[in-house]
């Protein structure tokens, strides 16, 4: 096996666990890694009120984590790690998070062939949420969602107050992916803020999603929802089932995952209507309501000849009549 050197910096004060899973996948990245703790000086002049731990205390912090092999204070007394990275000389340079590294420190790597990797570690991203317009929706200034978005105003002309605002929806939904706006710092922010949805950015880094990383995808969708009026609803009772309709209809059934689903009432006036009725409860009313029974044209049949069985009757249930 090769043998490949990684460095990665920082001041780590205080150490906590973003600085931990920077380093985890700095090592990653080779055989051995190598800590370079940034000095006082440089700490002094990077946060004039001075720093909590000096430097020596700082290197044993990082010298005890399970994936650090070792760690070195910088001799360097600009901001960079330039000359203390010329003097190890690694395979690679390891950012973590926004971090981006110094001209200098390109300018050593470029000179020694040390290849450079950004991005690595947690980094906070903050997400502009997806608005859906279902014409159930509460209009603009009554509903919490225009509300939460901030676009509630009373500068808004009449018509566009009456544009209802239904749905807010935080995740990676291909229907409607949250919007990734700022990462740690402002540099990085305005790469990120071109870069796309929150699908995007977890395809292109699946590792942020820990043992979720294979799938590339969250398992869940949190939404609010401002009801003005009865609204439909999408029931998948498993995840065979899901992938079948998905496969079958993907322009009624958008995505192949089930509905299992928890809800939080955020006002006191909320009512719902939870469940369905039982097939056979539903061919009762059919009887007594001619009219819905024209209505569902064919489905009544197949009702009928679902009840009694449990497996047919779930199916039947999320019937829609065609045309």
């Amino acid at each position: 096996m090769t043998k490949r050197v990684v460095v990665a910096s920082g001041y780590f004060n205080p150490l906590h666990y973003g600085h931990v899973s920077y380093l985890e996948k700095a090592r990653d990245l080779g055989t051995s890694l190598i800590v370079i703790v940034n000095n006082d000086f440089q700490a002094a002049k990077h946060r004039p009120g001075g720093m909590k731990l000096p430097a020596r205390e700082r290197v044993k912090l990082v010298r005890s984590l399970q994936c650090v092999d070792a760690a070195v204070e910088a001799i360097d007394d600009d901001e960079s790690v330039a000359e203390t990275l010329r003097l190890l000389h690694p395979d690679i340079f390891a950012n973590g998070g926004g971090t981006k590294p110094t001209e200098l420190e390109i300018k050593v790597c470029a000179q020694l062939g040390i290849q450079m990797v950004d991005g690595l570690g947690i980094q906070l991203l903050s997400l502009t949420p997806y608005t859906q317009h279902y014409d159930w929706g509460k209009p603009r200034n009554a509903s919490i969602i225009a509300a939460l978005t901030g676009q509630q105003s009373p500068e808004h002309d009449p018509q566009d107050d009456s544009k209802p605002f239904a749905e807010l929806w935080m995740g990676d939904h291909p229907s409607g992916p949250a919007r990734v706006e700022s990462p740690s710092n402002e540099k990085a922010m305005k790469k990120i803020c071109r870069a796309a949805s929150l699908q995007e950015v977890m395809h292109r880094s699946p590792s942020m999603l820990g043992q979720l990383s294979e799938s590339k995808q969250l398992p869940f969708l949190l939404k609010v929802l401002s009801i003005h009026k009865a609204l439909s609803i999408q029931a998948h009772p498993d995840k065979q089932r899901a992938a079948k309709l998905h496969a079958e209809k993907p322009d009624i059934y958008k995505d192949a995952n089930h509905k299992p689903e928890i809800a939080i009432a955020l006002s006191d006036d909320f009512q719902a209507l939870c469940g369905f009725r039982a097939v056979t409860e539903i061919l009762e009313m059919l009887q007594h309501v001619p009219e819905l029974a024209t209505l569902m044209g064919g489905a009544v049949q197949q009702l009928e000849a679902a009840a009694g069985d449990e497996e047919k009757e779930s199916e039947a249930r999320l019937l829609r009549k065609d045309g």
